[in-house]
């Protein structure tokens, strides 16, 4: 039986000094490494530290020692999920009363084979039955996620590098998600919340394409500043597909199937 936490007084663990590696094994299983630097906060030498892993339904609680002496998982291999598996973490420091001194929640792994630094991913990956769709967006949980349709075969692999795939989803994956962001929230300011917050962290993606020097979208709900915002959205789509060189990739995708 999991034990439930009294989460009254609790600090935070910044993202920052969170270190979680995720990776497939050669039994295709999927395991994970984690580290915590705990400089600079100050918590009980006492703390137990526990490491959850969950997936909707899926939960498993890994005890990784005390603050004084961690103990933290090294090829810890998570039961019961596939390779592909979209997994989150939090990190719980909690008192011999069980009561909840310190929490990181909803951090999102290092995939090994996918990126060699400890860098924010803006977009993260799932992989299930969507029908007969192909991909689909969701933007309702704690971080924007790219299901995309197990059912077809190497589907990893055509959303990561093929072409026509990247030229005509991911420009509207940029518009659907800064839409939400912009529009759908009004969230209009990427320094009003810290870095866990993914809104945020998408608003700086958007400035960095655009220029830093360009001036924020407009906060408000009337047609003028919606007819604003939308422009805004589109000078971002413009510069992504820019900075990629969408149509030059799309046209040179169509060459090679015809020759």
């Amino acid at each position: 039986m999991i034990r439930r936490f009294n989460y009254t007084g609790r600090k935070k663990i910044p993202r920052s000094q969170i270190s979680i590696a995720l990776y497939e094994t050669e039994g295709n299983k999927l395991a994970f490494d984690a580290s915590i630097d705990f400089k600079g906060l100050i918590l009980s030498q006492d703390g137990n530290i526990y490491i959850e892993a969950y997936r909707r339904a899926y939960l498993q609680r890994f005890k990784c020692g005390t603050v004084k002496d961690p103990k933290f998982p090294k090829n810890y291999v998570l039961e019961g999920l596939g390779p592909d598996s979209l997994v989150r973490f939090r990190i719980k420091i909690v008192d011999k009363k069980g009561r909840l001194l310190a929490v990181g929640d909803r951090i999102s792994p290092r995939r090994l084979e996918e990126e060699s630094g400890n860098k924010l991913c803006l977009l993260h990956a799932d992989f299930l039955d969507l029908g007969q769709l192909i991909w689909r967006l969701d933007l309702d949980g704690d971080w924007p996620i790219l299901q995309l349709n197990h059912k077809l075969e190497n589907i990893r692999e055509i959303a990561r590098s093929e072409p026509s795939f990247l030229t005509l989803v991911y420009p509207e994956i940029v518009r659907q998600i800064l839409y939400r962001i912009i529009v759908t929230e009004d969230h209009t300011d990427p320094e009003t919340d810290g870095e866990d917050d993914w809104m945020s962290a998408w608003l700086k993606f958007a400035l960095l394409l655009i220029g830093g020097g360009k001036q924020l979208p407009p906060s408000g709900e009337s047609e003028p500043i919606l007819q604003e915002k939308l422009k805004w959205i589109d000078d971002v789509v413009d510069a992504f597909c820019s900075s990629n060189q969408i149509l030059d990739k799309f046209a040179k995708s169509l060459k090679i199937r015809e020759s």
